[in-house]
């Protein structure tokens, strides 16, 4: 099946018509996946939506889906970015950033997965980019890592054209870096909606960052604002 997939999506990008039917299709097909029906659903076309770790960019196919005015879409991993870029080759309503968000702008070292000895092995290192992370103390990353562009999550904000009114945010436990800037933008009431995915239930060592989090949450009452089930 693999084999198939692969075999009709490089036939189909062989052409710009080609191109835009795979993308829809492969958007289609994202649908029957929770999250991303909660995603496609909840937002409309006067919406600017904003990916952070858009990885290869499936949410943002669901958002361009939808029929967004743009979308921005931000990965630091270099290998899922070149997958990213072929995936929404031609959609001008897609901007995409190689850039990681954080609490500062500067450079930082985005951690590969444990299993990753060198970079040289392009192909694993797709295989494994969900798992990249701005956190040391990930448990499934390890010692090689890539040095990337990181962006303050405001100065992000600040430098974009058209503020964003979604936000998805999958940034593999880089949630607990910026969690006070989240909600220091939901309390703002620019922002209509917040999908984030927490990692304290895999990774047990952001606990007391998660509950801070979600305590910031309730005492704000946010909890229409911010999904914290994305997965």
């Amino acid at each position: 099946m693999y084999k198939l997939k692969s075999f009709l999506k490089k036939n189909l990008l062989k052409s710009t018509l080609g191109t835009r039917l795979w993308q829809f299709i492969r958007a289609v097909s994202l649908l029957k996946e929770k999250s991303f029906r909660d995603l496609f659903l909840e937002i409309n076309q006067k919406d600017i939506c904003l990916d952070l770790g858009a990885n290869i960019g499936f949410a943002s196919l669901v958002m361009w889906l939808r029929g967004v005015q743009i979308v921005y879409a931000l990965e630091p991993n270099q290998e899922a970015f070149n997958e990213l870029r072929k995936n929404i080759k031609g959609i001008k309503k897609i901007s995409i950033f190689n850039k990681a968000i954080s609490s500062s702008t500067k450079k930082e070292k985005l951690f590969l997965h444990r299993s990753i000895k060198e970079k040289v092995d392009s192909r694993k290192i797709l295989a494994f980019s969900q798992s990249s992370s701005l956190m040391a103390n990930k448990t499934n990353v390890g010692d090689c890592y890539y040095e990337v562009n990181s962006i303050n999550f405001k100065d992000l904000y600040e430098m974009l054209p058209f503020k964003p009114s979604v936000i998805k945010c999958d940034i593999e436990g880089g949630e607990y870096i910026i969690f006070e800037q989240l909600i220091d933008l939901a309390r703002s009431k620019s922002i209509r909606k917040i999908f984030v995915e927490c990692h304290s239930k895999k990774y047990p060592q952001f606990k007391k960052e998660h509950e801070s989090f979600i305590g910031l949450i309730r005492q704000n009452k946010l909890e229409e604002i911010i999904d914290t089930s994305w997965h």
